[in-house]
């Protein structure tokens, strides 16, 4: 048991590093001055991480035989990481971001972006040929992450994002993902979801990652924007968004009294939605595990998970990773690592998002396999 909590600790770090893998973007990308000082919500990130940490010991020591309350202080110990999070993001010192403080020359992103999307997808139908010849949904999946990756710059050269393949690969996407669980993983998420603590630490989690995956997109935010073409007030108004893929008629909102304010269309809610129900299913199983409720040969499933989860963790903190450098090295320093996620026609971002969602699948496919 003691391998397998120790493998527990890493997964529920990755869960937590998986909360930083989609760009940070803003609606209109006006100004705004921070109300409080930037390494206060570091401290709450960190604070947060403590606790986790703290509570993962306890489990393993004082709490062993009541693990369902280190789960709920780890989960504690996520929503202020969450928070924390959220704080760092919003509270950005860096006001505005200009195009000669990017580390890539514009026309660089196309060739890279197409290299990338390519690499993407040809070595995932290599590896589903050569891994899981009988499993070729994995290989259709990888074409389709790395379709969307490549998509804007195949489409961009036409000078369109509005055709019809945009809007299909943004609902392939979940349809694909849904029928891989199904298929490999639904007999063992049924065993999991049944365990009560296991099933609300994985909603927790999901909704957690939502609501982060929300502020991070500007979907949400409790600083009101300011700037060209932003009405002051309150409104509920329609704009047309570009992202993910393709334009979308989008509902933006600004209500200063409560403060909140945000855009919200169906793109988003659909790329949000899988990555947040992805990082639920996750937790859940994490927890499944963390209690002890699986056959006795668990330990070694969750230890080659986290084997292969381990490198990942450092990988998909990209936002977060750019606003920790504007508070050690301050704005304009950290201007260039910052705009490779600002910016839309950078390949960066799709990458993030689509590693995470290869990831985060990929745990559930193999916990469900190991289960057959």
């Amino acid at each position: 048991m003691d391998s397998k909590v120790e493998a527990w600790g890493v997964r529920a770090l990755v869960v937590l590093a998986a909360l930083g893998a989609l760009p940070i973007a803003s609606a209109h990308g006006g100004e705004h001055t921070p109300a409080y000082p930037q390494w206060l919500p570091l401290v709450v990130l960190f604070g947060g991480i403590g606790i986790v940490a703290t509570s993962v010991f306890f489990g393993r020591t004082a709490w062993n035989h009541q693990r369902t309350v280190a789960l709920w202080g780890v989960f504690a110990g996520l929503f202020v990481s969450v928070v924390g999070a959220v704080g760092l993001v919003q509270f950005s010192v860096i006001e505005t971001v200009r195009a000669a403080q990017a580390p890539l020359a514009q026309e660089w992103y196309l060739p890279l972006t197409l290299a990338a999307g390519t690499i993407i997808a040809v070595g995932s139908v290599l590896a589903g040929r050569i891994k899981w010849p009988n499993r070729p949904r994995y290989a259709g999946l990888g074409l389709l992450l790395g379709a969307w990756v490549a998509y804007p710059a195949v489409m961009g050269a036409f000078g369109t994002r509005t055709h019809p393949l945009g809007y299909a690969l943004v609902f392939a996407l979940p349809v694909a993902l849904g029928y891989i669980i199904w298929r490999d993983a639904r007999e063992s998420l049924s065993l999991a979801l049944r365990d009560r603590p296991a099933r609300w630490f994985g909603v927790g989690n999901g909704v957690l990652a939502g609501l982060f995956f929300a502020f991070s997109m500007g979907m949400l935010s409790f600083i009101p924007e300011h700037g060209i073409g932003v009405p002051d007030g309150a409104f509920v108004t329609t704009i047309p968004v570009a992202n993910p893929l393709v334009y979308w008629t989008a509902v933006e909102f600004n209500f200063p009294s409560v403060p909140l304010s945000g855009v919200l269309s169906l793109g988003m809610v659909i790329q949000i939605g899988t990555v947040a129900i992805l990082v639920g299913l996750n937790a859940a199983v994490i927890a499944f595990h963390w209690q002890g409720a699986t056959k006795t040969d668990s330990r070694e499933i969750t230890s080659g998970t986290a084997t292969v989860a381990v490198p990942a963790a450092f990988c998909c903190c990209g936002p977060l990773i750019s606003e920790l450098a504007v508070v050690s090295v301050g704005p304009s320093a950290a201007a260039p690592l910052y705009w490779l996620f600002v910016d839309l026609a950078s390949p960066i971002g799709a990458l993030f998002f689509v590693f995470s969602v290869a990831l985060l699948a990929g745990n559930l496919a193999y916990f469900g396999m190991q289960n057959e």
